[in-house]
């Protein structure tokens, strides 16, 4: 770490250490979190951002397990290896869920319109320029907006390109006002300059395309006229080149760029590179540039190269859902934290041709949402439909038959349905675990194997003062016992040794994993839902309000591991002790 004060861009002074334990895996990809040698002495990060992933460590210690914008046939052999490292003092779940961007190819020619659609939905220019191009013979030139090249290196690479006699499409956007590693803090932008009478003398002889604006990547990557991509490899740009099975030509420029040019051109053996990291300072000569355009387009090994770009590209496509929607808008996911069944019912209203084994009579969606919920739901709306899938807190083995439903049916195919759950710990908790620190525990190693209740009704409803006297004297009534209560005869119940009211926070997981708890009293909220049904606790069910009256019906009716304390149909009526306590002796005794 000699030369490290040379480093303006990372601002380190003298002797300090930074230690990134994780380097930010939500980009996506995983072989960045086996390189940490090489992120600190390659110096791609600045200090501030290295400052940010640092403080970020106390909340991964409470994450579930890390999602991946990638997929096995890309990084298979990390995935594994991470599926066998602690974490964080334990084991993380890992998925890798993508690439979340569409996968359809496009033909040399595409569907024509007519002038009203034509109008409506104009294509860009630079997709009917590839129109009449030969099949892969167009390189694409991009390198992302958040570092610009310098204008000798700009020169450089416009000469280059022309000399290389191969046919470009190059995105020259006028340089982003946040260069995060510019010294300047002006913050003013400038336009890229090339060579006088470049971009007239490439485009009259049709030999290349310079576009100042926005271009359609995903589109031009699909594009079959495009055989190349030059890029600074940033992850997105590398997952959309390889799952069209375009080639790559990497010139890293910082952050994970380094890494990932080393996945492409080294593992995946998917491309070259242009610039080396260890040479990043130094100017790349229109020689250089020529050589490696070549070497990409229009050389023997460039048929290797694309043989084993086109291969991989057909592999991860296959993997995908059929019939994946080619919109270069889905750039974000929707994560749901309600049952699949709850969503069905949401999207088809009620069920007119369903299988036997799905309910036809779903509950009435009448006192489930207050209008400040259903008002901030339909905004969420256009978000929504921007989305290139759905995660939901479930598993095939509880909701299956709804995931294909939505997938197939609902969807059409057109967004990609991921059932990752559960994401509660799934760990059974030894009788008389004399580790734990909770008293409630404590308390708990005492009792019988399945002999207790837990009564919980989460924190967004209060039960009326005259249901609580209900509840109350409904658990007094019987012989078993319970952790949890509202508020009520707190001294005579744990004097008898009945059971124990907990007016704080309890260790809900840790109650439910805990071998002597045999039930759940809940609202039916879908943590509490997939908590108890993950320790295989049935579950006395009493929905409230929202998605609980689904998850009811999933719970006693589906699954069959609980019953109804309160049909969603009285919910406005009191539940008496008699009631209340015939529930319980169902759920424990009968």
């Amino acid at each position: 770490m000699a030369n490290h004060q040379k480093n303006e861009a990372n601002e380190m002074k003298k002797g300090e250490v930074v230690v990134v334990m994780v380097p930010f895996p939500a980009q996506g990809h995983l072989n960045q979190l086996l390189q940490l040698s090489r992120l600190i002495s390659s110096y791609s990060y600045t200090y501030n951002f290295l400052n940010f992933i640092a403080t970020q460590h106390q909340f991964k210690e409470l994450n579930s397990g890390n999602i991946y914008n990638t997929c096995k046939s890309i990084e298979g052999c990390y995935v594994d290896l991470l599926e066998g490292l602690e974490i964080y003092g334990g084991k993380k779940k890992h998925w890798a869920l993508g690439p979340f961007n569409p996968v359809t190819k496009m033909t040399t020619t595409p569907l024509r319109t007519n002038d009203n659609n034509k109008s409506k939905n104009p294509r860009h220019r630079c997709l009917e320029w590839l129109d009449k191009q030969a099949p892969m013979s167009v390189l694409f030139v991009s390198f992302g907006t958040t570092t610009p090249l310098t204008g000798e290196q700009i020169k450089e690479l416009a000469i280059g390109l022309e000399q290389s006699k191969q046919k470009f499409i190059w995105v020259l956007r006028d340089a982003d006002k946040g260069d995060v590693f510019s010294s300047s803090s002006s913050g003013e932008g400038r336009r890229a300059q090339l060579p006088e009478g470049y971009e007239e003398r490439v485009g009259g002889r049709g030999v290349g395309l310079v576009v100042r604006d926005w271009a359609p990547q995903l589109e031009i990557l699909g594009h079959s006229s495009t055989g190349g991509f030059m890029s600074h490899c940033g992850w997105n740009s590398c997952l959309e080149s390889i799952s069209m099975g375009v080639p790559i030509a990497a010139w890293p420029m910082h952050s994970d760029q380094p890494r990932n040019t080393v996945l492409v051109s080294q593992v995946l053996k998917v491309g070259l590179v242009v610039r080396d990291w260890d040479q990043r300072e130094q100017l790349v000569a229109a020689s250089t540039i020529e050589k490696k355009v070549r070497r990409l387009m229009a050389s023997r090994e460039r048929d290797a190269t694309r043989k084993r770009a086109a291969e991989l590209g057909v592999t991860i496509r296959r993997s995908m859902d059929e019939g994946c929607c080619f919109n270069p808008k889905c750039r974000s996911l929707c994560v749901s934290n309600a049952s699949l069944l709850f969503r069905f019912s949401l999207t088809y209203g009620k069920p007119f041709l369903l299988p036997a084994e799905i309910p036809k009579e779903l509950p009435s969606m009448e006192g489930c949402f207050t209008f400040e919920i259903l008002n901030f739901s339909t905004h969420q709306y256009e978000f929504a439909k921007t989305a290139a899938g759905d995660l939901y807190n479930t598993c095939r083995l509880t909701e299956g038959t709804y995931l294909d439903l939505l997938a197939n049916e609902l969807m059409n195919g057109s967004k990609r349905q991921w059932a990752i759950g559960p994401f509660n710990s799934a760990t059974t908790y030894r009788h008389k675990n004399s580790n734990s620190p909770d008293r409630y525990l404590e308390w708990l190693d005492k009792q019988a194997p399945h002999s207790v209740v837990y009564i919980s009704f989460g924190t967004s409803v209060s039960l009326s003062d005259k249901q609580i006297r209900e509840l109350a004297i409904g658990l007094e009534q019987r012989k078993d016992r319970r952790t949890k209560l509202p508020q009520g005869y707190e001294e005579r119940v744990e004097a008898m040794g009945q059971g124990m009211v907990v007016g704080d926070w309890a260790p809900q997981q840790g109650i439910l994993g805990h071998l002597v708890t045999g039930g759940l009293m809940s609202h039916c909220g879908w943590n509490p839902c997939m908590e108890s049904i993950t320790m295989g606790v049935p579950i006395a069910a009493w929905p409230m309000h929202s998605d609980q009256p689904w998850n009811c019906l999933l719970v006693t009716q589906i699954l069959k591991v609980g019953l109804v304390v309160r049909e969603w149909e009285h919910r406005e009526e009191l539940e008496t002790s008699s009631t209340i306590e015939k529930a319980r002796r169902r759920l424990m005794t009968s």
